[in-house]
């Protein structure tokens, strides 16, 4: 089950502004589990595929599970899975939106700069005592 403290990770279309649908849902679960497997190499508690049953109460836009993952930080903090993502959205062209508590991050392909100051700002509404 998922829990406020869980991220919710969801691979989305493209980043170049294609907004279609990925009609392909073979491909979608693939670059999921890819991106699966790249966090699992960080010291992360659990990183699992998101089911209709693990989705969190009342959760909204979910839309189809497929590629949407479960990610339950250990060690490695908060920062350290979305550097992971940031990296794997620039090397992939997709879009992944990352939500905790209800408030949600979307990493795409605008410069490193730009996304850095939206993860720093991000960050700082989910840092401990905030």
């Amino acid at each position: 089950m998922v829990d406020g403290s869980d991220l919710i990770v969801r691979v989305t279309a493209a980043a170049d502004g294609d907004q279609e649908e990925l009609a392909d849902q073979e491909e979608l679960a693939g670059l999921t589990r890819r991106l699966r497997a790249e966090l699992l190499d960080l010291d992360v508690e659990t990183v699992e595929p998101l089911t209709a049953d693990d989705a969190p109460a009342g959760a909204k836009g979910l839309g189809s599970l497929v590629g949407t993952l479960a990610v339950r930080l250990g060690a490695a903090g908060l920062r350290a899975v979305l550097a992971k993502i940031h990296d794997w959205v620039s090397r992939n062209g997709r879009t992944v939106e990352i939500t905790i508590d209800g408030d949600t991050l979307k990493l795409t392909g605008a410069t490193t700069q730009q996304q850095e100051q939206l993860i720093n700002v991000w960050l700082a509404r989910h840092a401990p005592g905030s």
